[in-house]
């Protein structure tokens, strides 16, 4: 998946160091007509002191320069912690049904 993102939109992907290590990560990217926001993580040791929230923040103005007018991300709704996460940086539920289909060199 990394090797993936490199390939496009490279300044999209961020990653979070603490002392040399690394403790999160976002990925991002913009179609050109809206942004996604695909995999945010962080170390379990780290949570709670505010990567995550850094990490979202600047990866909203690297969509936003890139002409970005909106950005969506998708969590399980059972994922209720998460989704107060992302309510507290401004982010509200929108009422979709999400579809999916693997393609076979995914």
């Amino acid at each position: 998946m990394i090797r993936r993102k490199l390939t496009v939109q490279p300044e999209l992907f961020l990653v979070a160091d603490v002392n040399g290590q690394v403790v999160g990560t976002v990925m991002a990217g913009f179609d050109g007509v809206r942004g996604w926001v695909h995999h945010l993580a962080v170390h379990g040791s780290h949570r709670r002191q505010g990567i995550a929230s850094l990490l979202m923040i600047a990866a909203e103005k690297g969509l936003e320069v890139s002409g970005c007018p909106k950005v969506n991300l998708q969590v399980r709704a059972t994922n209720s912690a998460v989704i107060t996460f992302y309510r507290s940086l401004g982010y509200e539920l929108e009422e979709r049904a999400s579809l999916g289909k693997r393609l076979g060199a995914a």
